[in-house]
């Protein structure tokens, strides 16, 4: 079990405690306006803080927004805009970090009042990838732990991530994890222990370069029975085993893959039957659906979804599956006429008396936009960090927290007696 050794918002008293909380803010930015495009990320992120201020803690929220040199690396103002809806307008913001202004507000808290620190990743330091215990004497452990009774990491989507705000302060206060982290770990852990078979993996989208280590993982894991590759992610390994694509494909899986992708992939195919590939396509032909066999491509048409063929063996696979992980969409879903074999997939997977799970931001907005967000059984904010699980990686920052949970065992509600139910 993830969660295993790992304590939460019921393990202590939150009334009239001060509070640091870790949450993962960061949300897509236009580029030419740099204001916040979508806030649905801020409102998922709201359920702790909301309840931390429901129970009278004081709470001070450390959060972060793209990375430094980036057109989406801003300040934490507009997110705290955003964040006041659901917290009632009850969240002040302090345009800095862990300095004297940051300090001074802290100061001035009271219970059931909140304050959003300034992007974590103005510190130059909050991106290395260090120990907890090094990262414990950094200026912003040692400037703000003074001043806090517990620390909530609530930021799921960067636990894969050892960075100074995510690690350092599981050496300095109690720690434990916030709802959203709970509901993660938890439909995960129902993922990776035991699950119902048979087990199927469907990976899709475009992103492909870096897919291979997961894949590999994947494949040796002995619960994942059957493997379905679709989307724009399938076509690089079906150009491994010398399907002519398109050129203006061929150029991009040029430009995109690493020196030795294709032969890998190759290698990865013929060494695993778990993995089953679209046998059909369905491309844009001046706006319009034309499918065609794999063996049989259209050099001169780009392929925008799997092909009817591929989606009623996919179809016929998730089915008997007790168990299903998607992860990408399995075409351009956005397209009226391409969105066939997402919503096909999304189908299958998601339905009563079978554990179904998406992954991915793009898959969640797949899922929203088609209509299946209340079919998945869960339906995870996290992308890398959900890869790393899935993975069966160990996640330092996990390891942290129950370091910490032992550390600090005495400020935290004891197993005989006062948990609440």
């Amino acid at each position: 079990m993830l969660l295993e050794g790992i304590k939460t918002l019921d393990d202590f008293d939150a009334d009239g405690k001060m509070v640091l909380l870790r949450l993962d803010l960061n949300s897509p930015v236009d580029r030419k306006t740099r204001k916040i495009q979508d806030g649905g990320k801020i409102m998922a992120a709201a359920g702790t803080l909301v309840e931390l201020l429901s129970a009278n803690a004081a709470v001070a929220i450390l959060a972060h927004q793209g990375r430094p040199g980036d057109y989406d690396f801003i300040s934490m103002e507009e997110h705290c805009r955003i964040l006041n809806d659901p917290a009632g307008g009850k969240v002040s913001f302090v345009p800095d970090v862990c300095s004297k202004t940051a300090i001074a507000g802290i100061r001035k808290l009271r219970p059931g009042r909140a304050l959003l620190l300034d992007n974590v990743r103005k510190l130059d330091y909050e991106q290395m990838s260090a120990t907890a215990s090094e990262h414990a004497g950094s200026e912003l452990v040692t400037a703000l732990s003074p001043h806090f009774d517990f620390f909530v990491n609530d930021a799921f989507a960067a636990i894969h991530r050892s960075h100074c705000s995510m690690a350092g302060f599981t050496k300095t206060l109690p720690s434990a994890i916030g709802r959203l982290m709970q509901k993660e770990l938890t439909g995960t852990s129902r993922l990776l222990d035991s699950p119902v078979r048979p087990v199927v993996y469907v990976f899709g989208g475009k992103k492909f370069s870096d897919f291979m280590p997961v894949l590999k993982n994947i494949c040796s894991d002995d619960q994942v029975d059957t493997v379905l590759l679709s989307g724009y992610l399938a076509i690089p390994f079906l150009a491994s085993r010398g399907i002519t694509v398109d050129a203006v494909t061929q150029r991009d899986i040029a430009s995109n893959a690493d020196d030795g992708f294709m032969d890998s992939a190759l290698k990865l195919l013929n060494g695993s039957a778990k993995i089953h590939l679209p046998t059909d396509m369905a491309f844009d032909s001046d706006g319009k659906r034309e499918e065609a066999s794999v063996q049989t491509w259209p050099v001169e048409l780009k392929a925008l979804d799997i092909g009817n063929e591929t989606i009623r063996n996919y179809v016929q696979l998730l089915s008997a599956a007790g168990t299903v992980f998607i992860s990408g969409p399995a075409g351009v879903y956005e397209r009226s006429g391409f969105d066939t074999g997402t919503r096909s997939v999304f189908a299958a997977a998601a339905v009563p008396g079978k554990f179904s799970m998406a992954g991915g931001g793009h898959t969640s907005a797949a899922a929203r936009a088609l209509g299946f967000s209340e079919r998945f059984s869960w339906i995870s904010t996290g992308g890398g960090a959900l890869e790393a699980l899935i993975s069966r990686k160990r996640l330092p920052v996990l390891e942290y927290l129950r370091e910490g949970a032992a550390i600090f065992s005495s400020s935290f509600r004891q197993e005989t007696g006062d948990r609440p139910v």
